[in-house]
């Protein structure tokens, strides 16, 4: 068995990236088991609830729309390499993502935060969707049996907000500044969305000293 514990946030493609390159080399393990959980991190906890025009938050965050252009030009790359077609031209609205992170941790308690997780990066990175939109989570949870986003389970939702800002918290008091970051086994750090050849040398290592 190895543990992987997966800080991210639904909003971040290097995040997409690195769960894809990370997919690929557990399949490169198929007598292993591996338990995974994630973890919220926001990169932009101070969003409006509504979220902002994609165009002005790239421009604002990255120096103007050129350079913004560019960075993005080679994470689309970074995405086609590694299985992601991105259509960030979709992207109208960079989201508030903690509603997001709401889902994926509720989730946890019926084990489908991998499926969960997945399924928010398409709908974002793919289909463009704003994902901090609690009518398209709301759609997203009943997918899977989940009513956190209904009336009935306001105080419910309340307590699972404080897990993940107290989770995000945490993780910056680890040290831990972007995102993905991931703990293997809780004894290896991987920070960034590296190859899925850096995974497998540390799941070997995992293996050998179990």
């Amino acid at each position: 068995m190895i543990k992987i514990d997966i800080i991210s946030d639904a909003v971040c493609p290097w995040c997409y990236i690195g769960k894809n390159r990370l997919n690929k080399a557990i399949k490169n393990f198929t007598d292993t088991e591996f338990d995974i959980y994630w973890h919220p991190f926001q990169l932009n906890p101070e969003m409006p609830q509504e979220g902002i025009d994609r165009q002005l938050y790239l421009s604002s965050k990255f120096g103007g729309a050129e350079r913004a252009n560019h960075i993005y030009d080679q994470i689309k790359l970074a995405g086609e390499t590694s299985g992601i077609s991105f259509e960030f031209d979709k992207i109208h609205t960079m989201p508030n993502s903690l509603n997001a992170h709401v889902l994926i941790e509720y989730s946890k308690n019926i084990g489908k935060q991998n499926i969960i997780a997945e399924e928010l990066f398409k709908l974002f990175f793919i289909d463009g969707k704003n994902i901090g939109d609690l009518n398209i989570l709301k759609e997203v949870a009943k997918n899977y049996s989940i009513d956190i986003f209904e009336n009935k389970n306001i105080k419910i939702k309340k307590k699972t907000e404080d897990i993940v800002k107290n989770s995000d918290i945490v993780s910056r008091s680890k040290g831990i500044s972007g995102v993905p970051f991931f703990i293997i086994n809780e004894t290896y750090a991987i920070s960034g969305a590296q190859e899925n050849e850096v995974f497998e040398k540390v799941f070997e290592t995992c293996l050998v000293n179990s």
